[in-house]
């Protein structure tokens, strides 16, 4: 259904982002294996680069900010109300999820095996919770999107107003690329 929709079209962007924050989870999920296989000399690499995954998944906010102030707005505007209001709620979730791992993963004070204890549950309950939100908004919220903002002048609105948002660091377009690209 997305990769009919034209290059450029927020929808299929948020699409693309959700796939590059579903390959950290990944990552992220492997990591916290090989965490828990290992002392503190072995493992430190692992949570450094936990911490820099924490720092990319925090980068992902112009996505949730342009979900929030621009697509669920627009719903709501349409009368869809509810399924906005749940991905708002955790957005807020994830957020501070996503903060408190980057907190721990950074901090290097105390108990090895406790701090990998609590990374490790941190990343299960993020991931966990984020793979769940991805599949919501993939198959309920976006589709709803599509069928009920049928104007091609609307998207194009919206696009403008997410490209004053921004996008995420870690996916390949460029904001000059979606300016040369049709809603």
């Amino acid at each position: 259904m997305f990769e009919q929709l034209p290059e450029g079209h927020m929808i299929k962007t948020m699409v693309t982002e959700h796939e590059h924050i579903l390959a950290m989870l990944d990552e992220l999920q492997d990591i916290s294996l090989q965490l828990s296989d290992n002392d503190r000399n072995n493992g430190m690499a692992s949570m450094n680069r936990a911490n820099e995954l924490a720092d990319k998944i925090i980068g992902a906010e112009p996505h949730h900010q342009r979900e929030e102030l621009v697509l669920f707005s627009t719903l709501e505007e349409l009368g869809v109300s509810g399924p906005t209001q749940v991905m708002r709620m955790e957005h807020e979730m994830m957020r501070e999820m996503k903060h408190d791992l980057k907190s721990q993963t950074g901090n290097a004070d105390g108990d090895w095996s406790v701090r990998v204890e609590k990374v490790s549950q941190l990343i299960s309950e993020l991931c966990s919770m984020l793979r769940q939100h991805i599949d919501k908004e993939n198959n309920i919220l976006y589709p709803i999107a599509l069928q009920s903002i049928t104007a091609d002048t609307q998207w194009e609105e919206m696009r403008i107003r997410c490209d004053e948002i921004g996008y995420c660091c870690f996916c390949p377009e460029t904001q000059k690329e979606l300016d040369g690209a049709s809603i």
